[in-house]
């Protein structure tokens, strides 16, 4: 059966493209120009598999409808889309329980990407719920005791994804690897703490807190150069496609190719807790 997508948008242009890209993926059943539109939807008792929201709405936010919608429906995956930067509202989407965070303009590669990780997450969550399932009897004879990931596994996921962004040695690489570790079973807290508080748990005294920091702000500038790189050479890049958005902020990256190619010196900007929370995910989630 293929996937049901809603789109929600009071931008009418961004509205449609979002739902030309989506029904490629599967059947965009609903679109909405407000929040309110949305509820009523569900609140009829409809829903879909993946909804894309924008954040900002003239009569209610997008975080006020994923609260409201997850409430009724806590299956329902929800991909927050906005021009606004602000790490607050982010935080507070993630919070409320959104998958990923997307910023404006639209780049169809990163939209089709992130809905194709989102549906992924939702096959395998329904693959586990039958495996659940079908343990159930043996669970209440024999309890199973909680599966902790297998060190080895989640140090091959960090060598691997080092490894493709050309950063694996770096004293910033480890110092990433102990942030997420450092929180693996507290991801609220990584979204949510000051990055200054992130580096501080893994700082030896407050005067190594600025190294890290330079160290780690360094490390993701040398990886985006990377990746740039490698969009430089094909924008269909293995790499490129799997990390530009996910890791960076795309309209970054897209930047450094083309002063890549006008040889120009780099003036991209880095969002450091994105990276941090992508690695998180990557390695953490779905072992």
């Amino acid at each position: 059966m293929a996937a049901t997508f809603a789109v929600v948008d009071d931008d009418l242009a961004s509205q449609r493209m979002l739902a030309d890209i989506l029904n490629t993926k599967g059947d965009v059943i609903a679109e909405f120009s407000s929040g309110h539109e949305a509820l009523r939807f569900f609140e009829s008792g409809r829903r879909v598999d993946v909804c894309f929201i924008d954040l900002l709405m003239p009569d209610i936010s997008g975080i006020e409808v994923v609260e409201k919608v997850l409430s009724m429906f806590p299956e329902t995956l929800f991909v927050m889309i906005s021009q606004v930067e602000a790490k607050t509202l982010m935080a507070k989407a993630y919070t409320a329980g959104i998958e990923f965070f997307i910023h404006k303009p639209i780049n169809r590669n990163e939209i089709l990407a992130i809905a194709e990780r989102v549906l992924e997450k939702q096959r395998l969550k329904s693959t586990l719920e039958q495996i659940e399932k079908s343990l159930a009897e043996i669970r209440a004879l024999k309890p199973v005791k909680d599966y902790q990931p297998n060190e080895q596994v989640i140090k091959k996921r960090f060598q691997g994804i080092f490894a493709d962004l050309g950063i694996v040695g770096e004293t910033g690489s480890r110092e990433l690897q102990a942030i997420v570790l450092r929180f693996k079973d507290h991801e609220e807290e990584l979204i949510n703490l000051p990055l200054r508080s992130i580096y501080q748990a893994i700082a030896g005294n407050e005067e190594e807190i600025q190294s890290i920091e330079q160290r780690i702000r360094r490390v993701i500038k040398q990886a985006l150069e990377n990746i740039a790189l490698r969009g430089l050479e094909d924008f269909y890049d293995e790499y490129f496609e799997r990390y530009a958005s996910k890791y960076f902020d795309y309209a970054e990256v897209r930047d450094r190719v083309l002063e890549l190619r006008q040889k120009r010196t780099s003036s991209a900007r880095i969002n450091i807790r994105k990276f941090i929370i992508a690695l998180y995910m990557d390695v953490l989630h779905d072992i």
